[in-house]
């Protein structure tokens, strides 16, 4: 049974069928108590769309729950961490069995790498429809 990852946001445009969320999103370092005077914390804000058919219900400067399932949590990880540097150390490897410099190594690599990401952007609509957000109205406003 795979887990529901949820995040508070604020809508921000709301527009045929895509509600524009933006979310406030903070380290887990948040927690310290030093937090607030360290240089390391990672504080950033998101906007994510999020496709529904019950997009009207929805206006600007409304409270939202966005959620998505943890799963694809994991793999947004896979293919955006795991498998690019699985790809760089495979060719970084052959090509050393291969007995090639260390120049043409290195270009191999990184070519290799950017076609791996080029891939990744064609397939971006297909990945995009995996990749659902779910939406609701936060309750007690």
């Amino acid at each position: 049974m795979s887990s529901i990852a949820t995040h508070h946001g604020t809508v921000v445009d709301v527009c045929n069928g895509i509600v524009k969320v933006e979310m406030h999103v903070v380290s887990a370092c948040s927690s310290c108590k030093a937090h607030e005077k360290c240089a390391f914390v990672d504080k950033d804000d998101k906007i994510v769309d999020v496709e529904t058919d019950q997009w009207q219900q929805f206006a600007k400067g409304d409270n939202v729950i966005v959620s998505v399932n943890e799963s694809l949590g994991l793999l947004a990880v896979l293919l955006a961490y795991i498998l690019p540097a699985i790809v760089i150390i495979a060719s970084i490897a052959l090509l050393q069995l291969l007995n090639t410099s260390e120049a043409i190594t290195a270009l191999a690599t990184l070519a290799v790498t950017v076609l791996y990401f080029l891939l990744l952007y064609l397939f971006h609509n297909k990945l995009q429809r995996h990749f659902s957000f779910g939406i609701e109205p936060v309750l007690n406003e």
